[in-house]
């Protein structure tokens, strides 16, 4: 805190220095127009003050100084309390970090598929809270409940199938520490759980029954496959064998295989009313969650916040302003300037006055700016209201029909984002590499509908004006690769108790590209959640 005392010190002695430097002035102006009054021939050419207009521009320049410092003593401090109310779920993912979570049978391993599928969906979790619990013989607590996305995201980067030491699926164990996180949050009634694991090696144990909405994601299949472990400080490792080794050759006959107990996972989920997805290949569950959050009653949650208020102090502030704001005006009556100036500064501040709005200066470009701010920071609505205003000023410009449709798609409003871009393609104003990203966001919206022919063709069209556009190449490869996958993973003889593979939902978009851009990171060789060397994450992704 600073010393009164020392502030005071420094007050007068500021005061005294001005008042020493004024007078020396006023002196010197004084003795000017005696001078003047004897020489009559001097009396145009030597420019003076009047010395009652010039005292009383000292006397306001020193109040106002004096009611400055004097503001300094009249602060005070308050705490205030805001309570704020928001309405929030809290998800609870239960994670498998077993070592048999590091199969290969789905790309580039199972734990790897749960965390590139949960940082895809962690922008539209924004809002509620996410925790994470992680099992293999034992269990923890890994990441607590927070709202902080970022945070989480940090989390489900670091997970490993080294973190528990005991080996082993413990899920009972698990299981109990989500009930004990749930007692403490019991003013929480909307409540989401989600065990993520591949079934392996449960034990068959008296699994205690969870409160609220459950799901089961199984990841892996049920052919299996090798277990890879490497070091994660030198890279080092192979295939994990029978003996509890390592190999480096997948041909190796003593070789684990590792796979998925489907019936398992089914009954965990029967058992608490939940549901089951395979979200080995297929982001059905990431889908199912995200209804599940939509469609359950949430609970209001309050929160307090703490902060000082400083305050007693604007009243001499306005003050001192005003004083200055007047010794500023006394400077045009000191100096000889025609008369109509002072009529003219009047009007320009009265109109000031009346009307502030007047004196921006761009307000088009004003409303753009903020627009794009409030887009960045997540807020799309009110993105989407700003570009609206800007239309006022600016007419009839493709750049912000690209902005207006780039803030309909984050808002979901699919239908108008596909008229607006396609109204930048026939633009004439519109150059080629604005209607390359127009066509490249019309790829989006269709492979977001479902529509993967269209998506296709915007996407080649996107090439063709842009044959450089990394995004546009890596969705289509991904479409194909996808389609390809499809056809290959149809069984020539189907069991009774399977069912054919859904294959119609498309990955979900990526939101936006401010919180994505930490979250979402490359996990393997075949994902496209790539960065290019050298530069800025690619956030064009229509997923």
């Amino acid at each position: 805190m600073v010393n009164l005392n020392f502030i005071a010190i420094v007050s007068l002695i500021s005061i005294l220095i001005w008042i020493i430097v004024f007078s020396g002035k006023l002196y010197i102006n004084v003795k000017a127009n005696l001078f003047k009054e004897k020489h009559e021939i001097l009396k145009n050419r030597i420019y003076t003050g009047n010395t009652k207009i010039y005292i009383l521009k000292i006397f306001c320049f020193l109040l106002a100084l004096f009611l400055a410092f004097y503001s300094l003593f009249k602060t005070k401090s308050t705490e205030v309390d805001s309570i704020k109310e928001f309405e929030s779920a809290d998800i609870l993912f239960v994670v498998d970090v077993s070592l048999s979570m590091n199969a290969i049978d789905v790309k580039p391993s199972r734990l790897k598929r749960f965390q590139d599928l949960a940082l895809r969906i962690l922008p539209n979790l924004k809002g509620n809270r996410i925790g994470i619990v992680v099992f293999a013989g034992q269990s923890f607590s890994f990441c607590p409940l927070t709202s902080d996305i970022t945070a989480v995201s940090d989390y489900v980067q670091a997970l490993g199938v080294e973190m528990v030491g005991a080996k082993g699926t413990d899920l009972a164990v698990a299981l109990e520490r989500v009930n004990k996180i749930r007692k403490k949050n019991n003013n929480i009634s909307s409540q989401i759980t989600i065990v993520v694991s591949d079934g392996e090696d449960h034990e068959n144990q008296n699994l205690p029954t969870i409160e609220g909405e459950v799901m089961v994601w199984g990841i892996g299949t049920q052919e299996g496959s090798f277990i890879e472990y490497r070091d994660p400080g030198t890279g080092r490792g192979g295939y994990v064998t029978m003996d509890a080794g390592i190999s480096d050759s997948p041909m190796t006959p003593n070789l684990v295989i590792s796979k998925m107990d489907v019936d398992k996972l089914k009954s965990i989920a029967e058992q608490n009313h939940g549901t089951y997805y395979d979200v080995s290949f297929e982001a059905e569950g990431a889908y199912a969650l995200l209804d599940t959050i939509q469609s359950i009653k949430k609970n209001k949650i309050q929160m307090i916040e703490h902060f000082k208020n400083e305050d007693g102090a604007h009243p001499y502030i306005i003050a001192a302003i005003c004083f200055l704001f007047l010794e500023r005006i006394l400077i045009f009556f000191i100096q000889k300037l025609p008369t109509q100036i002072y009529l003219i500064v009047l009007l320009l501040i009265s109109f000031g006055w009346g009307r502030l709005e007047a004196w921006e200066l761009d307000p088009g470009g004003n409303s753009i700016e903020r627009g794009v701010k409030s887009y960045n920071n997540k807020n799309y609505n009110e993105s989407q209201k700003e570009f609206e205003k800007a239309k006022e000023y600016i007419k009839d410009d493709p750049k912000l029909i690209y902005n207006e449709s780039a803030s309909a798609y984050q808002l979901g409003q699919y239908k108008e984002a596909k008229e607006l871009s396609e109204k930048i393609l026939t633009h004439p104003k519109a150059d080629k590499e604005l209607k390359a990203k127009a066509n490249f966001n019309l790829g989006n919206i269709y492979a977001r509908l479902g529509d993967k022919k269209n998506a296709l063709k915007s996407y080649t069209e996107t090439l063709e004006m842009n044959p450089d556009h990394l995004a546009a190449k890596k969705n289509i490869e991904h479409l194909t690769k996808k389609e390809e996958q499809n056809q290959n993973q149809k069984p020539e003889h189907k069991e009774p108790n399977q069912k054919p593979s859904q294959n119609n939902k498309q990955e979900k978009p990526k939101e936006d590209k401010t919180d994505a851009e930490r979250i979402l990171e490359p996990f393997s060789g075949d994902t496209i959640l790539k960065n290019k060397k050298g530069g800025s994450f690619d956030n064009d992704k229509f997923w």
